[in-house]
């Protein structure tokens, strides 16, 4: 109780033994309206009172402090049939001793019945309520305190009493009572000589509670001049300049602490990061992430990874916010980010890496039906890409692509790529046919020159032997089945066909 009975509720205590010479001579005091003047000259204490309270005082102003004494002698006047303003004066000096032994509830006690006898001056009363609202907060009675200072403040709004105006706001804030609390608590910052730290974070409080951002944009300045090392001022006035609108109020102030040294934890770090970003600078957002996870001050968790990749996909840097992606995918418990992963190596042509983390994706889960539908379709899409040339690759995106026609959202594209697989392979068939065929007709006129060269041979023309042994081996094949060769020139069996009719006799 000590702390909490400083100058104002100790005075009793430490000056009463000017103040009792005081009271028994009984001086009028300036400006005090004709019921005190009244009050006063009737108000006395006894000699033996007196005597007895002077012992009391000695005691309890004795280096050390002898309380027992003091109570002893006390608790003997409290006992005896005294005049009210005599026991009223014992009342408020043992609840003032027992405030400094830390005995609230019987100085509180002591200190509500000298209110309730009233015989007391006015401002020694006044005092009084003071100390009662003071040990009612103590007590955690917030509606008593409130109440006996708003009677100490006698609805006043000028007492330049910075501590009772504290203990009303604070009152009236422990009942969750901010509009109420708002007042007081800025009465406390105008009488407040010494700037205390605590004062100004109660109206902060009080104006976030209230949403008044614009009143706790100001405070907040004129707190950061008067505790600039205060790292959770600097974030707090960024987070009042963003609720304001004021953006780029919100990110210089971040920025300006940030290169002071000032701020150092994650959450901070990070807030600023993303207001890069928001001001269409993402580079330097992922830049200072990436320092940060360097030095171990930012982790690299989950969410701070996929920040990372987001900051660096946005400074169209696909390499880096690939990896970041990438190791962030192996933190999560779904497949969302191999999901992104792959779309992010799919936007980069790299196909094989693509089906990779799809495939990865679907095999993790957690996915929604829509997701599992596009999945499929950008795998077909990464496996034609990556072998269009050869059935076996066609058939494997045409697969992926069936998968994706059993889900409503992929199902038109889905059955659009099938259908151009088809055609592809019906075209194929097509022209193999076609091949198959020009072939067949080559192996006929073959066969069909090679009979007559070997016929012109036989009737006696004149034919090559090279070109001869030539067509053998073609007829010989083309009676075992096999493939056979073109012979060496197509001009062979016209020429063998002029030879022959040139040998050829005469009629007559």
């Amino acid at each position: 109780m000590r702390k909490l009975f400083p100058a104002a509720a100790l005075a009793v205590l430490y000056s009463f033994g000017s103040y009792a010479a005081v009271a028994v001579s009984s001086p009028a005091a300036a400006q005090v309206d004709e019921k005190e003047e009244k009050r006063r000259n009737s108000q006395t204490l006894g000699s033996k009172t007196a005597q007895d309270l002077g012992k009391a005082l000695d005691a309890v102003n004795a280096e050390p402090a002898d309380y027992a004494t003091a109570m002893n002698l006390l608790n003997g006047l409290a006992n005896r049939d005294l005049p009210p303003y005599d026991l009223s004066t014992v009342l408020e000096i043992r609840g003032a001793v027992y405030a400094q032994t830390d005995k609230a509830a019987e100085s509180l006690r002591d200190f509500v019945r000298v209110l309730e006898i009233d015989a007391l001056p006015f401002d020694r009363l006044k005092q009084i309520r003071y100390n009662v609202a003071q040990l009612y907060f103590v007590e955690g009675n917030y509606a008593q305190a409130i109440r006996f200072m708003r009677e100490y403040l006698a609805g006043a709004d000028n007492v330049e009493d910075a501590n009772a105006w504290y203990i009303l706001a604070a009152a009236y804030v422990s009942q969750d009572d901010y509009q109420n609390a708002r007042g007081p608590a800025e009465k406390v910052i105008q009488y407040d000589a010494k700037k205390q730290k605590k004062n100004y974070d109660l109206l902060n409080l009080i104006y976030s509670q209230l949403n008044l951002n614009v009143e706790r944009g100001r405070l907040l300045e004129t707190m950061i001049e008067l505790f600039p090392n205060q790292t959770e001022y600097w974030a707090q006035l960024s987070g009042a300049y963003s609720q304001a609108g004021r953006d780029k109020d919100a990110f210089s102030t971040l920025e300006v602490a940030y290169k002071a040294g000032l701020i150092k934890d994650e959450p901070k770090i990070v807030a600023l990061a993303q207001y890069y970003s928001a001001l269409d600078d993402p580079y330097r957002g992922a830049k200072l992430i990436e320092q940060e996870m360097a030095t171990g001050t930012v982790k690299k968790t989950l969410k701070n990874l996929e920040l990372l990749a987001q900051l660096w996909s946005m400074s169209r840097d696909q390499k880096k916010a690939i990896a970041a992606l990438d190791q962030a995918a192996k933190l999560s418990d779904n497949g969302q980010l191999y999901y992104r992963l792959g779309q992010s190596y799919m936007a980069d042509e790299q196909y094989s890496e693509a089906a990779t983390n799809l495939n990865q994706a679907l095999q993790k889960g957690g996915l929604s039906e829509r997701d599992r539908g596009d999945i499929y379709l950008l795998l077909g899409a990464a496996y034609f890409n990556m072998d269009s040339d050869t059935a076996a690759g066609r058939n494997r995106a045409r697969r992926a692509f069936a998968q994706a026609a059993n889900y409503a959202n992929a199902r038109t594209s889905a059955r659009g790529w099938v259908g151009y697989i088809d055609a592809i392979e019906e075209t194929l068939r097509a022209q193999d046919e076609v091949e198959r065929l020009q072939r067949e007709e080559q192996r006929r006129r073959n066969i069909e020159r090679c009979e007559s060269i070997v016929d012109v041979a036989e009737l006696g023309g004149t034919v090559e032997e090279s070109r001869l042994s030539e067509c053998r081996t073609v007829l010989a094949r083309a009676a075992a089945g096999e493939e056979i060769d073109e012979p060496a020139t197509e001009e062979a069996p016209e020429e063998a066909e002029d030879a022959a009719t040139e040998e050829e006799p005469s009629a007559g």
